[in-house]
C-alpha cells in the first residue's frame, strides 16, 4: 500500500468526482487538509502509477477510514489486511465495497444506513415548518457546552460522548461549528432542545450530521425546522446539494418530507472497543 502526497490531489478529486455524494466526506477532507496534513492520510495500491486511474482509494481522517473504488472487484484482500493492521475506529463507504471487507474485520459492528440527497428547499417546505424557523439560530463558540449537554442525553450519541473526555468532545463539536461546517439549533429559554450540524463542507456540497432533539421536545417540528434552515443557508451560500445518513425510519419520514431522496446504502464497520472507551486514553 503506498501513501499518496499532495501532488496527487488532482487525480484524487477526479477519481472521486463521479459519485460526489458517496465521497462527500473524502472531498471535504481533501479540500480542507490536503493529503499530507496532520489529520489526513491517503493510500492506494503499491502498483499504482501517476497518470493512471486508482484501483481503489483509502482516506484516513483521524483514525476513521473511507473506502472507495470504481470497481466492485477491487483488491479486497490487500485492503482488508492493511485496515486490520491499522485498527481504525471506523471503516465506511458504499455498502457494496465495505461489506466485502468483513472477513478481515473481526469483532466489528456493522451499521447499515441510507444515504439521501437534497437539491433544493421549496417555499412549501418552509411554510410547513412555520414560525419555528424564526427560532433557529446559528451556533457559535459559546454554544458548544449546550450542544454537548444535548448530545449526552440522546441514546444515539451518549455512548460516544460519555466515554470520551469532555474537552475532546468539545473539540470535535468545535471543528463542526467553526471549521468543517456549521451548526444550527433552537433554544427554549436557556435550554438547547434541538440541533443539526454539517461536516465536510466543500465547494459543491455538505453533509448534515448530528441531528438531535431532546426526548421531551420531539414530534413538535423542531428537527424539521433546524434541518430546513441549515439546508436553506447552505444552498444560499452556493452549495449544489446536501447529503445525510439515516437508519431510523421515523427520521427518514422527516427527511423525505423536507425533500431528501434516497441514493443507496452506506455501511460503517465500528470498532466496539474504541466506542466503549476501552482505548480512550490513547
Amino acid at each position: 500500500m503506498q501513501k499518496l502526497k499532495n501532488q496527487h490531489l488532482p487525480e484524487a478529486f477526479a477519481y472521486l468526482a463521479p459519485e460526489p455524494e458517496f465521497n462527500l466526506f473524502a472531498l471535504g477532507d481533501l479540500e480542507q487538509f490536503g493529503m499530507e496534513g496532520e489529520h489526513v492520510a491517503c493510500y492506494t495500491a503499491d502498483s499504482w502509477m501517476p497518470g493512471h486511474k486508482f484501483p481503489y482509494f483509502l482516506l484516513d481522517y483521524r483514525g476513521n477510514f473511507l473506502v472507495y473504488s470504481h470497481d466492485l472487484d477491487y483488491d479486497v484482500k490487500t485492503t482488508g489486511e492493511f485496515l486490520a493492521e491499522k485498527h481504525p475506529e471506523n471503516i465506511s463507504g458504499k455498502s457494496e465495497l465495505v461489506d466485502a471487507l468483513l472477513p478481515w474485520m473481526d469483532n466489528r459492528e456493522r451499521k447499515l444506513t441510507y444515504l439521501a440527497r437534497l437539491n433544493q428547499v421549496t417555499g412549501e417546505q418552509l411554510q410547513q415548518a412555520g414560525s419555528l424557523l424564526t427560532q433557529v439560530k446559528r451556533m457559535r463558540e459559546e454554544d458548544i457546552p449546550a450542544i454537548y449537554d444535548l448530545y449526552i442525553q440522546i441514546d444515539e450519541f451518549a455512548a460516544t460522548y460519555r466515554n470520551k473526555a469532555k474537552e475532546a468532545c468539545y473539540q470535535d463539536i468545535r471543528m463542526n461549528v467553526l471549521t468543517l461546517g456549521r451548526s444550527y439549533g433552537i433554544y427554549e429559554g436557556k435550554r438547547l432542545v434541538s440541533v443539526a450540524q454539517t461536516s465536510a463542507e466543500n465547494r459543491r456540497s455538505a453533509m448534515v450530521i448530528g441531528v438531535a432533539t431532546l426526548p421531551d421536545f420531539r414530534r413538535r417540528g423542531y428537527a424539521r425546522a433546524v434541518v430546513l434552515k441549515l439546508c436553506q443557508d447552505c444552498l444560499k451560500d452556493g452549495k449544489e446539494f446536501l447529503c445525510l445518513f439515516y437508519n431510523n425510519p421515523a427520521a427518514g419520514v422527516i427527511y423525505h418530507a423536507i425533500g431528501f431522496q434516497d441514493l443507496g446504502n452506506y455501511t460503517m464497520l465500528q470498532n466496539p472497543a474504541l466506542r466503549t472507551g476501552a482505548k480512550n486514553s490513547q
